[in-house]
């Protein structure tokens, strides 16, 4: 009988385990079909960049250099709105400081494979929990500011495809309007005190069961969870930006954006190619979307050839048009990843030794 109810189990848990692991198996179909994707267009690629060998040769080092400024500006910006958000929740955190973390975020989402998304959040949070930033204020400063980025390049990617003639002009203008109304309502529904207590209760329950988590946090959000998601859902409800501090952040973001399509924009002036403003700003977003789907770390290959392919169609010459991907991509991607791990490796050493301080969680209604 026992020997019966071996392979019946065993057959159970072969068929239970593509229910339980459904996440990863449509994660490795979306690598695959990614790398097949690549594949079928790597050798046009190759052909183009070794067409762009005598272009690179002949590149413009100003603009080249205004394309590495801008770059650096534009992820300094975004590491400013996270600075700007924990101001509004009353912690004092050195610009610095948030740089440092900020630039590290970006290398390890850009470059770990599969969980460096969701790794990048986590390092961001740990090291502010390390500065003494309560919990929710260290997640929701990591949080806001690539919700609202996000936003905003749907705003603009839809105004841009209305510009380039892809979209209707009143249309793309009313889904840019719907867009920003649904975030707007969107928001108001999430902060809503029973709303995001219950949602609250379910990401404690969640937490108290991750073992790298703190055990002493993990031990308190086992023994009271309706409480620790009550105290959480306070002191998120400080966190609401006044109008004067929404405005800054949505122009930070504004400009961040701005500063790295521009530098697209000098990489495509550095080696001769003329702005093509509809084409690069549809490019622009295809290297964008390739980034947030998370397929492969940085967009690697989705965003090159979503570029080339993008520029090609618009009638750029293959040879400058490659040049100008292969310098954007450097820069942004290899560059800013390189300068971010360096960074990470110097605040191994810099940053306090000790575990994330257990900083008090302040109540509604106080200071």
């Amino acid at each position: 009988m026992a020997d019966g109810a071996a392979p019946r189990h065993g057959l159970r848990a072969a068929a239970a385990w593509p229910v339980r692991h459904w996440k990863t198996l449509v994660h490795w179909v979306l690598v695959l079909a990614a790398l097949a994707y690549i594949g079928w267009q790597m050798p046009g690629l190759v052909r183009a960049v070794r067409d762009a060998d005598e272009v690179l040769a002949q590149v413009r080092p100003g603009r080249l250099l205004l394309a590495v400024v801008l770059a650096m500006a534009a992820l300094v910006l975004y590491g400013e709105m996270h600075r700007r958000v924990l101001e509004t929740g009353g912690a004092t955190v050195p610009a610095r400081t948030v740089q440092a973390i900020t630039f590290a975020e970006n290398a390890i989402s850009n470059t770990v494979p599969v969980v460096g998304g969701a790794g990048s959040l986590a390092y961001a949070i740990s090291r502010l929990r390390r500065r003494g930033v309560d919990a929710a204020l260290a997640s929701w400063s990591v949080f806001l500011p690539g919700a609202l980025a996000s936003i905003l390049l749907l705003v603009l990617g839809v105004l841009a495809l209305g510009a380039a003639g892809w979209l209707p002009l009143w249309l793309a203008v009313v889904a840019a309007a719907a867009i920003a109304l649904g975030a707007a309502g969107a928001w108001a529904v999430v902060t809503h005190p029973a709303v995001l207590r219950r949602f609250l209760v379910v990401l404690v329950h969640i937490g108290r069961r991750l073992p790298w988590l703190c055990r002493g946090c993990r031990g308190v959000w086992a023994s009271d969870p309706d409480g620790t998601a009550a105290r959480l859902a306070a002191r998120i409800g400080l966190l609401h930006p006044t109008s004067r501090q929404w405005a800054g952040l949505v122009v930070l973001s504004l400009l961040s954006w701005a500063a790295d399509f521009l530098a697209l924009v000098a990489c495509s002036t550095a080696v001769g190619l003329p702005a093509h403003w509809a084409a690069l700003a549809l490019g622009f977003l295809a290297v964008q979307v390739s980034i947030a789907l998370q397929v492969l770390p940085g967009g690697a290959g989705l965003a090159e050839t979503g570029l080339l392919g993008v520029l090609l169609a618009a009638g750029a010459p293959a040879a400058p048009a490659a040049a100008t991907v292969l310098l954007y991509r450097v820069i942004t991607w290899l560059g800013l990843s390189v300068v971010g791990w360096v960074v990470y490796a110097a605040q191994i050493h810099l940053a306090p030794p000790h575990r994330h301080r257990h900083a008090p969680e302040p109540l509604a209604g106080t200071p």
